[in-house]
């Protein structure tokens, strides 16, 4: 698919769908392991305690290949899918990116022939600007090097500078969960006009 892109704004926002037939699918499950240490105990005599924690999880894969009216195919793979999909059945897939490039990720599949849907609304981060973490490592690095380069601490125009990046890191981290309920709600909204016309889209038998 190339190079998506990300948005800042929501006049970014692009959405498009595909729709067909299933013709066919392919499931697989993808495992990921975190690992957590912890440390208690100890004293002058006693050494601490260190725990660590394996954690194990599970994804449920499945990729769907749909002919769409033309004849040409497309495949899209989603986690964990909440209601049946099966060769034959008429669906559509919500894909959003930025307008600018004209590509997207699928955000959400709807059935067409059973009238359900689900968006994957973890896929919404992949398009949503990373300006907060590098702010957030800019913060915090303003912050350790003032600590590090003053002897009295950070001194009033350091605690200024300091607030200053914090009320600016606020604002991003608002402004960044308003445009990720705004992307997910008009991606919902998408999936639910589908199935709302739903009739003209049905593939005859």
């Amino acid at each position: 698919m190339g190079k998506v892109g990300k948005i800042r704004r929501f006049e970014e926002l692009g959405i498009f769908t595909k729709t067909g037939t299933v013709v066919g699918n392919q499931g697989r499950t993808a495992t990921s392991t975190t690992a957590s240490t912890s440390t208690s105990g100890g004293n002058y005599y006693v050494a601490p305690t260190t725990r660590t924690t394996v954690s194990t999880s599970s994804t449920h894969l499945q990729r769907l290949f749909v002919q769409q009216a033309d004849g040409e195919e497309f495949d899209a793979e989603f986690p964990d899918i909440d209601f049946g999909v099966r060769e034959g059945h008429s669906v559509a897939v919500v894909y959003a990116g930025p307008q600018r490039t004209g590509r997207g990720y699928p955000m959400a599949l709807v059935n067409l022939t059973s009238g359900k849907h689900q968006v994957f609304p973890q896929r919404v981060k992949l398009i949503l600007s990373h300006f907060i973490k590098i702010g957030l490592i800019a913060w915090i690095a303003l912050l350790v090097l003032m600590l590090f380069t003053t002897r009295d601490g950070l001194g009033w125009f350091g605690t200024l500078l300091w607030m200053g990046g914090a009320g600016v890191l606020g604002w991003e981290i608002w402004r960044w969960l308003s445009l990720y309920r705004q992307v997910r709600l008009e991606i919902d909204g998408a999936a639910r006009a589908l199935l709302n016309n739903r009739g003209a889209n049905l593939t005859p038998p």
